[in-house]
């Protein structure tokens, strides 16, 4: 159900590397062959889940033609290697058995790293919006960023950058939907507001009934305006409440007034739960 946007092709994340400014990044332009063993995972890696389907399609590919585009590292104090970008290549590599990789060193700081290994998921294969917004979170946790500095950073709008961060107060049921690809981020959007009771049978309803966006935002908003109108059906005057809490006291018995402005009269309803209840009423009301 869930749409792919489009990322920067063929441009890639090698792109942003070289040519943004800011972090002032020294590199080994030529590429060279490191062994598998010395390169550690990127711990900035946003993608919880890699599709079979199109790792498989890498892995024919490479035993075919040998990896065309090196993967991007930087070194380490261990004397090995961190992943920034490329774990598909990276993963294909190791599963065909290949002992060495060609990589491009890069000599980066951790800030560039977990934004360029967030960057590089969301232009070369989509995350899920959960995994996306999971990787800002992160970067605005351990960085210290505002949505507005990450959105510079990044090239993302700051309401991009929002509406995501949002998704991940939903229930863990809309959640684990919204990753499986079953509902759509606007959809999703639309459920942030609701209990995560509320959340869940919504949630049911998309899938169900196969509701667009803009269908289960009709029905959300036509549930809200019917549940405001009982609710200010129900406000009763403080006065009046004060009165019914008075003559409570004072009977014994559950009292409510209805009263109506516009025609300036009511009722008073009183409540005995016994007949016992009911003498005791009369006699505190003079029936004999």
């Amino acid at each position: 159900m869930a749409k792919k946007r489009g990322g920067l092709g063929n441009k890639g994340v090698e792109v942003l590397l070289s040519s943004t400014k800011s972090n002032k990044i020294s590199s080994k332009q030529s590429s060279s062959e490191i062994n598998v063993t010395e390169i550690d995972p990127s711990p900035y890696q946003p993608r919880k889940n890699f599709d079979e389907k199109n790792l498989k399609s890498l892995i024919d590919s490479i035993s075919q033609q040998g990896v065309i585009q090196p993967i991007l590292v930087r070194s380490t104090k261990k004397n090995k290697y961190e992943l920034i970008a490329g774990e598909r290549r990276l993963r294909a590599v190791k599963t065909l058995g290949y002992k060495t990789i060609p990589a491009i060193v890069k000599q980066i700081s951790d800030e560039s790293a977990a934004i360029f290994a967030l960057l590089e998921n969301v232009q070369r294969e989509d995350l899920n919006p959960i995994e996306e917004a999971q990787g800002l979170d992160k970067l605005i946790k351990k960085f210290k960023f505002t949505q507005d500095a990450l959105a510079k950073k990044t090239g993302k709008s700051r309401s991009h950058i929002a509406n995501l961060i949002r998704l991940l107060s939903l229930d863990k049921y809309v959640v684990s939907l919204l990753s499986d690809g079953k509902i759509d981020m606007g959809h999703a959007r639309a459920l942030v507001s609701l209990s995560a009771s509320s959340q869940k049978v919504y949630a049911d309803k998309i899938i169900m009934q196969k509701l667009s966006v803009r269908e289960i935002e009709k029905m959300i908003s036509e549930k809200s305006s019917i549940i405001s109108k009982k609710t200010k059906k129900s406000r009763k005057d403080p006065h009046i409440r004060d009165i019914e809490d008075k003559l409570k006291e004072k009977l014994g018995v559950a009292v409510n007034i209805v009263y109506s402005e516009k025609k300036k009269s009511g009722k008073i309803t009183l409540n005995y739960s016994s007949l016992e209840v009911l003498d005791g009423l009369l006699k505190k009301l003079g029936y004999k």
